[in-house]
């Protein structure tokens, strides 16, 4: 029985059955029966927004609960106060949900007429669609303010051994990241075959003249396959499409042997004083 997921309901709407007077009470009933399965109990209506320490915590909705063209109801999960509020607008029933210590809320919308057709009896003649607003309220009601209440309490006391492997948001530690080609984690190094340009701008802990995005190809270099003809150190391969007409600027297969490069660029400025007397 308990792993029905309507366990429960016709226990609850048994004892509000007579209270029901329109069909935005059956909604609130619903939202009282989703809220006691995920553990909350109410402590009455209104919207006090602090706690005694004496309220009697029910599964029950409180006397006078629909009094009210709108609804006001408190509750308690973990010792935290909870307020669930139900707005009656243009045919449908906003709902709102706010925990009180740092009012956090969620809301949901429910059309009336479409969702709940009768006021008595099986809650497939009640809400044919009553799966489908289940899921919306612990979707949206429900699950985002419990679920940010674990979340909050887990970072105020941090344990790095329950931190997960996967989470995307941590940075993993420099030893860890080594190439791995079949690797999709945009932290890892590139695979070993391909050329490791403009790793550094991408690593914000990368040590300082480690190089950057700008390619420098007098950089020797013991990762180049074939480097072809052209300047010092060769060309990469692929730079000169096949068939292409291409002079080279320097000698073919780089430098002899034994001597030292040329110079990047013969067009560059003289230095001060120099005069070649080329004009004479």
């Amino acid at each position: 029985m308990a792993s029905n997921p309507l366990y429960g309901w016709d226990l609850t709407f048994k004892t509000v059955e007579r209270d029901i007077k329109r069909k935005s009470d059956v909604l609130m009933a619903f939202v009282h029966w989703n809220l006691t399965k995920k553990g909350f109990r109410n402590v009455g209506v209104g919207d006090e927004s602090t706690l005694t320490g004496h309220e009697e915590k029910s599964e029950l909705l409180p006397t006078a609960w629909n009094e009210n063209e709108n609804y006001v109801l408190r509750y308690v999960l973990d010792d935290k106060l909870y307020i669930l509020h139900g707005l009656n607008s243009d045919g449908s029933l906003i709902i709102n949900l706010m925990k009180t210590d740092d009012l956090a809320v969620t809301n949901v919308a429910l059309s009336i007429e479409g969702t709940v057709n009768e006021l008595s009896g099986p809650i497939d003649k009640l809400m044919p669609n009553h799966k489908e607003v289940m899921y919306n309220l612990i979707r949206d009601l429900i699950n985002p303010i419990t679920n940010r209440s674990t979340t909050s309490a887990q970072t105020q006391t941090p344990n790095q051994g329950n931190i997960p492997h996967d989470d995307p948001l941590r940075i993993p530690s420099r030893s860890s990241m080594i190439p791995r080609p079949d690797s999709h984690n945009l932290w890892d190094l590139p695979p070993a075959h391909m050329p490791n340009i403009g790793r550094s701008d991408l690593d914000p802990f990368a040590p300082v003249g480690s190089g950057g995005m700008l390619f420098n190809p007098f950089q020797p270099r013991r990762d180049l396959e074939n480097p072809g003809l052209g300047i010092p150190g060769g060309l990469p391969r692929g730079s000169v499409p096949p068939g292409a007409r291409f002079d080279p600027f320097g000698p073919p297969g780089g430098p002899m042997p034994g001597r030292r490069p040329p110079p990047p660029d013969a067009d560059h400025l003289p230095p001060p004083g120099f005069n070649d007397n080329m004009f004479m």
